[in-house]
């Protein structure tokens, strides 16, 4: 099963698969699977200083393409695939970027990042998105404290997976309740 996780930053994503992959360990081999995963992108673009969030630009997006596609083609080796992000963050964080004036994002190169998208997504069995469910309590070179910022990605981010009609989970809960439910879908015993 290949699984997309989607959502704003600082939902719970990143932390959701280090626990399965934590739990996979500790069952050793009673739930084994041959688990392959993403995780990291957008640190490491950040990384080679490129910016992200509200100071995202053409170039951040470029270089995160390229770096979740080149991730992504491997996928097909393992029995479950999870990917923390995919490109539908890039579409989502462009799109809201155009309402700020700096940097300039033309609507030309975020209707070429929808499609790109649409393509990727091809590649998924399932996203599973994540709602906003409490607020941002630090900020880091990585995140943005920015309520209103991580709003209007959440939106957009869920509005784009209602409008293409992607078969998807939305996963809430506490930490130990999302751990159970993600075991349970990836092991055959729930879908919404």
């Amino acid at each position: 099963m290949k699984v997309a996780f989607s959502g704003t930053h600082i939902v719970g994503k990143t932390t959701l698969l280090m626990q399965y992959k934590e739990h996979l360990a500790a069952t050793k081999g009673r739930d084994f699977v041959n688990l392959g995963y993403i995780t990291g992108v957008a640190r490491s673009i950040i990384s080679r200083g490129f910016p992200l969030g509200k100071d995202g630009n053409i170039y951040s997006y470029i270089n995160y393409i390229n770096d979740q596609l080149k991730e992504e083609e491997g996928m097909g080796n393992y029995d479950v695939f999870i990917s923390d992000r995919t490109l539908l963050s890039v579409f989502a964080y462009s799109s809201v970027n155009v309402s700020i004036p700096r940097p300039y994002i033309p609507d030309y190169f975020i209707e070429m990042v929808e499609r790109i998208w649409l393509l990727e997504k091809e590649h998924y069995d399932l996203y599973i998105y994540f709602p906003i469910e409490f607020p941002a309590l630090k900020q880091d070179r990585f995140h943005q404290l920015d309520e209103e910022y991580r709003a209007k990605v959440d939106a957009k981010i869920h509005e784009t997976l209602e409008k293409h009609n992607v078969n998807h989970y939305h996963m809430t809960g506490s930490r130990e309740i999302r751990l159970r439910k993600l075991i349970n879908i990836l092991h055959g015993q729930t879908r919404n």
